[in-house]
């Protein structure tokens, strides 16, 4: 897989006929939510160092992430969309939650006012677009966090990602890496190996490399746990 980064977009390798893989981020979306990224930022907002978005937050991992970063005394704000299933275990656990959507650009850049850092737990659910969420929309996020001064993005990608540009979630997952890379932002990436939604983790071991920038981190993730997965 190999990609070019301009000033609008990213040119990703397609996969062929029928993938949805990474294909090219639409310019004039991107454009419009750089703006408005610029225009929340001059707001003027406070920022603690302790506050935290976190991306997927209703999800298996995302909620976990949640709360842990609560008990850890993090103030943790939580996109969510408007669902059949609201997300009001999140706000009782203290978390607060802000309406937006991948999806639309435009409604990124309020959730991130006030904001140090992003976790992004975020992936398509089966019902949804990877292209559009996991690339797309995450391609839109990080333009916005770093036009909004983020202080560090932390992405929850996939382990060996970049070795199996075959399956489209993986390419988008590495693409994503390389994106992120690009950026100005300061990054941690987290290859996960996977997690069992039943039972719980007794332990996880990982290995971080570090960006020769300094900037950003790679962490490959191999996490042993006992119990039936599902």
């Amino acid at each position: 897989m190999q990609s070019s980064v301009s000033g609008q977009c990213v040119r990703v390798k397609s996969l062929g006929a029928g993938s949805r893989g990474p294909q090219l981020a639409p310019v004039c979306r991107a454009r419009r939510c750089r703006l408005q990224c610029t225009a929340a930022a001059g707001a003027g907002t406070p920022v603690a160092k302790n506050s935290i978005l976190v991306v997927g937050g209703t999800g298996t991992l995302g909620r976990q992430v949640v709360r842990k970063a609560l008990d850890e005394g993090y103030e943790v704000r939580c996109i969510v969309k408007p669902r059949m299933n609201p997300a009001d275990f999140l706000r009782d656990w203290g978390a607060t939650t802000v309406q937006a959507d991948l999806t639309d650009p435009t409604s990124l850049p309020a959730t991130l006012v006030g904001i140090s850092a992003i976790i992004d737990c975020a992936t398509a659910r089966p019902e949804e677009s990877t292209q559009r969420v996991d690339w797309e929309g995450k391609v839109a996020l990080i333009q916005c966090a770093q036009a909004m001064g983020i202080k560090r993005y932390m992405f929850m990608s996939i382990f060996n990602c970049d070795k199996h540009p075959e399956v489209p979630l993986m390419n988008i997952k590495a693409a994503t890496e390389e994106f992120l890379a690009a950026s100005a932002l300061e990054y941690t990436v987290l290859r996960l190996c996977g997690f069992h939604q039943v039972g719980a983790v007794n332990r996880s071991s990982r290995v971080a490399l570090h960006n020769p920038r300094g900037g950003g981190r790679h962490a490959a993730a191999a996490t042993p746990a006992r119990g039936d997965a599902s």
